[in-house]
């Protein structure tokens, strides 16, 4: 119960990120971006963690599973996303995404040689359907104006580190604290867009505006800081394969948010939840016992 209300938790914060990239965007470039929301992020787990942070011997100790679920999981996943946003729709983006699940449990059976169920398959084919169906806002045809592109090819790649990243938190998550391993991986992230950073420039901070300040507060705090600490929290107590089919609540959770920004909620949004939230019973119906003994 405690992993399924982490990643619920997890996912709300980071439909709120869709909302506060938006208004990080109108002012700097996604390099600019990715680098305020980290280093906010990081600041805020050093805080949360000021009395046990990871020694240098703890670091080298795990520094293959940092380095694998930081640079290539987050880090390739944060960089490929935005390059493919740059280059594709929105929808299709979304639309990409929603695979994840299925990419995490593929992956998952492959390196950590999980088994997959009848019933975790309908489960995920069910909140699937509610992901899509709220993403081409309740009309199927919309599927007609959908064409790929190469920008389509680097969100596909992005979702592939996301699911990695899944699995690898799993796999390398044993030997530190689930707090360290979050600052550590995050820190990755950092390292990657301060070096983006340094060849693109930065913008005077005092030419950014109380708005944007607040956004990079609320995604550094919320969406990355305790986004990715309860996640990585709820994938090691749940597995990646089963905690993957909680990403289909991001557009659900991005949808509901969008009322606090002066965004409408339309018949879909209703429909795609109900559907997501089915599919999500279904999938726990199958682990239930497993996470009563985790627990």
């Amino acid at each position: 119960m405690r992993a399924t209300i982490y990643l619920i938790i997890a996912t709300f914060f980071l439909g709120l990120n869709f909302h506060l990239t938006k208004i990080m965007l109108k002012e700097v470039n996604f390099v600019e971006a990715g680098f305020w929301r980290f280093l906010l992020g990081i600041l805020t787990l050093v805080i949360l963690g000021i009395k046990n942070l990871p020694s240098f011997k703890l670091i080298l100790t795990n520094l293959k599973g940092i380095s694998l679920t930081g640079f290539i999981g987050l880090f390739g996943f944060n960089i490929f996303f935005f390059l493919g946003l740059l280059h594709t729709s929105a929808v299709n983006a979304a639309l990409i995404v929603a695979l994840n699940p299925t990419l995490t449990i593929i992956l998952s059976h492959k390196i950590l040689k999980t088994s997959i169920s009848k019933i975790q398959v309908v489960g995920m084919v069910i909140a699937f359907f509610g992901a899509t169906y709220l993403v081409l806002k309740g009309n199927v045809t919309n599927l007609n104006n959908i064409r790929l592109n190469h920008g389509d090819i680097l969100i596909l790649i992005a979702n592939v580190f996301f699911a990695l990243h899944h699995v690898w938190v799993k796999k390398y998550n044993h030997t530190i604290s689930n707090l360290n391993f979050t600052l550590l991986t995050n820190l990755c992230c950092l390292v990657g867009f301060s070096i983006l950073l340094s060849a693109n420039g930065v913008d005077r901070i005092t030419s950014h505006t109380t708005n944007f300040w607040l956004a990079v507060c609320g995604i550094g705090c919320l969406g990355t800081a305790l986004a990715y600490f309860l996640w990585q929290k709820g994938v090691q107590m749940m597995g990646p394969d089963k905690a993957g089919i909680y990403m289909n609540i991001i557009p659900l959770s991005s949808a509901l948010l969008a009322f606090f920004f002066n965004e409408n909620l339309y018949y879909y949004h209703f429909i795609g939840g109900i559907c997501i939230a089915v599919g999500l019973l279904i999938s726990q119906s199958a682990t239930s016992k497993s996470l009563k003994t985790l627990s």
